[in-house]
């Protein structure tokens, strides 16, 4: 039989054992896996939960990964270009200062790339709403020849040379697999988790009077009010209809817009309406960039437009004097929402791939 120090000796080196054992480096010592939160979909108070499809629930693993893919440069045939590349997280994930962005080889594109929070809340997607979905929407930017002008052979390729990503696949769908639909749900997983809504307007909905100052306050009366009525094509939580609407930006247009889903010629010059949350932080605006400022944006607005075949109804002249403009801009500078584009659990792992 043992003596009593004999046993406490035992325990405490069984102890010390198990300790060290648990800190022990996984078979992956040289990767360093990206965290996310335990439940990665907050949602702001005042916010209902974003729909989710039964087939891509939301996992802090699946999360993880379509972080790392939205950085990841392996996703572009020159193996320079990333999403990020074009969403950056200080600009509310779009490509501020640039109309239209620069893709693989320096291509050009065509159209301004818009900004991804909240996109969990829409119901299409890309200006010409293409896309009904975040799973569908995601690839297409990676085989754009003009964007990260890939192929799926090549991405899957890359990708499962890599440890680390296969490592993250496993985690996220059970095994090693790549595919582009994993990698298109996961992309939309990590995308669903953009979600922005703590901006001043914000607090001033939950009761904050003094969250708004006296210009925003009259600036949001001007935006509900009957002539101005920008609430019409900007409503909801993310003030967007998920709609068409040709505002009138051109006497003919060049880019035909939802015309080249639809094949109508009603449609010729409508594109879908923006989210206007966080819009200090994403010029230049319109479909095509071509305003820097908000200020150019009213500019348009107040004059009514180019009256062109297409143009919708509720464009027409607002007759607002530069101080009533400037409330407007008080406002929508009021949906800028700081602690969005500084999460941290947003930024690129920066790990070993």
């Amino acid at each position: 039989m043992l003596s009593a120090s004999r046993c406490t000796g035992l325990f405490l080196l069984s102890c010390v054992t198990l300790v060290l054992a648990s800190c022990q480096p996984s078979p992956n010592t040289d990767i360093n896996m990206p965290q996310v939160p335990q439940d990665p979909l907050v949602v702001p108070a005042g916010f209902p939960k974003p729909p989710v499809p039964a087939n891509n629930p939301v996992t802090p693993v699946k999360v993880a990964l379509g972080r790392s893919l939205f950085y990841a440069t392996q996703l572009s045939r020159d193996g320079q270009h990333s999403c990020a590349s074009c969403h950056q997280l200080s600009a509310s994930f779009s490509d501020f200062g640039n109309a239209v962005s620069k893709g693989v080889f320096n291509e050009t594109g065509t159209r301004n790339a818009p900004a991804l929070m909240n996109v969990a809340y829409d119901t299409n997607f890309f200006w010409d709403g293409r896309a009904t979905t975040l799973e569908a929407q995601a690839s297409k930017p990676i085989l754009n020849p003009v964007e990260l002008g890939s192929d799926s052979n090549t991405v899957i390729a890359n990708l499962s040379n890599s440890a680390y990503y296969r490592e993250l696949f496993a985690d996220a769908f059970g095994d090693q697999t790549i595919t582009m639909p994993r990698i298109a749900q996961a992309l939309a997983t990590f995308e669903r988790t953009l979600i922005s809504g703590s901006s001043a307007y914000d607090q001033f909905k939950l009761g904050d009077s003094s969250a708004l100052s006296p210009a925003a306050q009259r600036g949001l009366q001007l935006f509900t009010s009957k002539n101005v009525n920008c609430v019409a094509c900007h409503s909801g939580i993310n003030f967007t209809d998920n709609a068409y609407h040709s505002t009138g930006l051109d006497f003919q247009y060049e880019d035909e817009g939802r015309e080249d889903v639809t094949g109508s010629p009603n449609d010729n010059g409508k594109f879908r309406t923006p989210s206007l949350r966080n819009i200090a932080l994403t010029s230049p605006y319109m479909h095509d960039g071509r305003f820097t400022t908000l200020q150019q944006v009213l500019d348009h607005y107040n004059e009514g437009g180019k009256h062109n075949s297409t143009q919708d109804t509720l464009i027409h002249a607002l007759q607002l004097t530069q101080p009533q403009m400037d409330d407007l801009i008080a406002f929508l500078q009021s949906l800028t929402d700081r602690s969005f584009v500084t999460r941290q659990d947003f930024t690129d792992p920066q790990t070993i791939k």
